[in-house]
């Protein structure tokens, strides 16, 4: 990996350093600055809407002239929301969601996919940690917000750029660049009465000559907060509870460093490191809300570390053969973690007339995983900007080690004397073998503009994915191994009926290999009342997705209308065994299940096809006096094919709508907000073979509304004061996300925030 790493660097240094030097200001990127070709030419109409895009294409692109559903939010939207963290912001676009609760836990959801089916990025360099579960994928929070100049998500499969993992989705957060020939930088301080969460961020940059750097720092402490007293579903809270490990203590450092060679070729080095202190999944002990829990479940993370290092080169030429820009990216991230579950079980009397005997199961899961990886794009115009080429390779690989300790203690209660008799087991085998995972994959999209009316985009990527167990004691790692490979297409095309509305059209395959937790993961899961047996036979799930629409904008009014349907086949779900399956398992491995508590036993198999479909309607009009109306609707059924009868993975909202109200004047110190969000009731997923949650076999539908306001306060020369002021949940409802709500996780009560903000 080193070598071919290096080799990169040294042809693409040798192929784009003798381009001739053209005037360019710093801020011209060469990868978001891609060369103009004819469908940019072709100016599209001025408007108070407009959003560009990296993510999508692989090269800059008006978000309107193309088929490809994206949401972008810029870093206005990002400064004035004040959000926890990226997958924070989602609960208010069309067709995405938030899974998890507190500063340190959020994920994104998009489309009812979540976890390993979102491939979270930052700068087109994925971040998803081989050793997650299915439905966790990777933690947004890695990446400070202080540092990102926009967040863009693509609602819909984008394996042909991107490989694995992008099934359902793609997160990419762009990072903001060093300020251009002059000295500028931030400080911002914000609380929040939820929780007392207190945070503090400060940045700087500039450039000297050929060189340019930013530096960047942030620290926040957040205690767990409370929920609201209410009703939700089956549940009832008779007073405001706190949801038990939602804080966190977490610390970033971020920055880069830039040198350009000439006008034409840039190289820069970039770091970040994220540091967490004891956090958890967030939980309520059912006695608070009247449920006798026969099992209570606690996950904690009291350790988390990332680093990551990435050594970059943009070039650009007008006389290249082969590339009008190149961009090469190499990196090596560090991901460090602690696992810690606490299970009690109440297993009942032993027999009748005897106390409820139980087990607690205490287990402590340290992983250290590592990616060394390269990913390498160019882009080519030519037939006179006609057709613009984005091709390239991508390789990387992921190595895991882990170590598992539990200690399992029964007791067995008895009518009589002894009254009491204490077991304790200890395990030190660790869950899940050592391993690598290598994928390396080659990629090719040709955008084609055929007329000024119509244009047609076709990609084709092809991907290897290869994981070995090695070496780990108490482990037998013979016949674990496992090789794949996919190779997926795309085809979009866009028609403007007029100048204002564009007709698109796109279908497209992904595909995503499993990790190696989903592989070769035996023994209790992380949510403590399961039991998770290994499949080594897993395989690769695909998908084949399409999407219809229709867009339309003007200079203050814009809509967009999706249809999108997702079918997924040998979908990776976790299959919930009877009790008659469990009795067909080898005595030996019965035995480990019965000394474990778990209440029920699952394998993570290939379903036969899940379907995803639904609908997404965006809109929003701004009148002359800086008023602007708009919102979202969302909808989405999920359901399972074939003959299985194993369920969808995950509890989705089959409906959300979204509006608000925001009056910002052009030149205007001030700005005001009013939004509100209603989640329609849906259907819990539950298997046959899986006890019904606390909240019932019903998501009950909820409403929340939020109010914000800022002002410029003060402005001298360079320097300018801003302060926000936000009251999150006005109503002070209680609900849950429905990612959220089977294993019942509520939002905070009513919240008040604060910000400030000081720019130089």
């Amino acid at each position: 990996m080193k070598s071919l790493i290096t080799s990169a660097f040294a042809l693409t240094i040798q192929l784009l350093l003798p381009f001739p030097a053209v005037a360019q200001t710093p801020a011209d990127d060469p990868k978001t600055e891609k060369t103009v070709d004819a469908a940019e030419a072709k100016a599209p109409v001025p408007s108070f809407f407009s959003e560009t895009t990296v993510t999508a294409t692989g090269s800059k692109r008006d978000v309107f002239e193309i088929a490809t559903p994206v949401t972008v939010i810029r870093r206005e939207q990002i400064e004035r929301k004040a959000p926890q963290n990226a997958a924070d912001l989602l609960r208010e676009e069309p067709g995405v969601d938030v899974a998890g609760v507190g500063p340190n836990q959020m994920r994104p959801v998009i489309r009812a996919q979540r976890g390993l089916r979102i491939l979270f990025l930052e700068n087109g360099l994925r971040l998803n940690n081989p050793r997650r579960q299915t439905d966790f994928g990777e933690i947004s929070g890695l990446v400070d917000l202080g540092s990102v100049q926009t967040m863009e998500v693509v609602r819909g499969p984008a394996s042909v750029l991107y490989g694995s993992d992008a099934i359902g989705g793609v997160l990419n957060l762009v990072s903001r660049e060093p300020a251009a020939g002059a000295f500028a930088g931030a400080l911002d301080l914000s609380w929040a009465d939820a929780g007392d969460r207190q945070r503090g961020s400060a940045w700087v940059s500039g450039a000297t000559g050929k060189f340019s750097w930013q530096i960047g720092a942030s620290k926040r402490s957040a205690d767990d907060y409370e929920a609201p007293s209410g009703d939700f579903g089956e549940i009832r809270l008779p007073q405001s509870t706190r949801v038990l490990d939602s804080g966190v203590d977490d610390n970033t450092l971020w920055g880069s460093l830039g040198w350009s060679i000439n006008d034409r070729n840039l190289l820069r080095f970039r770091l970040n490191r994220y540091d967490a202190g004891q956090t958890g999944f967030g939980y309520i002990p059912g006695e608070r809300y009247g449920i006798e829990e026969e099992v209570k479940i606690r996950i904690l993370y009291p350790e988390q570390q990332f680093d990551r290092y990435t050594l970059s080169y943009f070039g650009n030429s007008d006389a290249n053969r082969f590339a009008s820009s190149m961009n090469i990216q190499a990196y090596y991230q560090r991901n460090k973690r602690q696992l810690n579950n606490e299970i009690g079980i109440n297993i009942g009397p032993i027999a009748p007339g005897f106390p409820d005997s139980a087990v607690e199961a205490n287990t402590e899961n340290r992983t250290l995983g590592s990616t060394t990886g390269l990913r390498a794009d160019a882009v080519k115009v030519f037939g006179g900007g006609t057709h613009t080429v984005t091709y390239g390779v991508e390789a990387y690989r992921d190595r895991s080690f882990n170590t598992d300790y539990s200690v399992t203690t029964t007791r067995l209660r008895f009518a009589g004397p002894p009254f009491e008799v204490v077991q304790v087991s200890t395990r030190g085998k660790a869950n899940a073998p050592n391993a690598t995972n290598t994928s390396s994959g080659l990629f090719v999209q040709d955008e084609i503009t055929f007329n000024p009316r119509l244009r047609v985009t076709a990609g084709l990527r092809y991907q290897s994915v290869e994981t070995r167990a090695t070496g780990t004691p108490q482990w037998d790692i013979t016949g674990l191994d496992f090789i794949d490979s996919n190779t997926v297409g795309s085809l979009t095309a866009t028609y403007e009926l007029a100048h204002y509305i564009n007709a698109f059209v796109s279908y497209g395959t992904a595909f995503r290999a499993p990790n190696i937790i989903e592989r070769l993961f035996n023994g209790p899961t992380p949510e403590g009342n399961g039991y998770q047996l290994l499949n080594p036979a897993l395989a690769s799930e695909t998908s084949g997705n399409w999407d219809v629409g229709v867009k339309y904008r003007r200079a203050n009014a814009f809509m967009e209308l999706v249809g999108f349907r997702n079918t997924i086949s040998d979908g990776i779900v976790q299959d919930f065994l009877s009790p008659e399956d469990v009795l067909q398992l080898p005595a030996e491995l019965q035995a480990a299940i019965r000394a474990s508590g778990a209440r029920f036993v699952v394998q993570q198999v290939n379903a036969d096809r899940l379907r995803y479909e639904g609908v997404e309607f965006a809109t929003g009009y701004r009148t002359h006096v800086g008023i602007t109306l708009g919102g979202n609707f969302t909808y989405i059924n999920a359901s399972r094919l074939g003959a299985t009868t194993i369920l969808p993975p995950d509890d989705v909202y089959r409906t959300k709508t979204f509006l608000y109200a925001r009056y910002e004047p052009e030149g205007s110190r001030l700005w005001a907000e009013v939004n509100a969000r209603h989640n329609g009731n849906a259907k819990a997923n539950v298997d046959p073979d899986e006890p019904p949650p606390p909240v019932g076999t019903e998501l009950p539908a909820f409403t929340v509304a939020n109010l914000g306001a800022g002002a410029r306060v003060y402005a001298h020369g360079s320097f300018t004061h801003d302060v926000t002021l936000w009251v999150d949940n006005l109503a002070d409802t209680l609900y849950a996300e429905f990612t959220n709500a089977s294993f019942f996780r509520p939002e905070p009560g009513r919240t008040v925030r604060v910000g400030y903000r000081l720019g130089f």
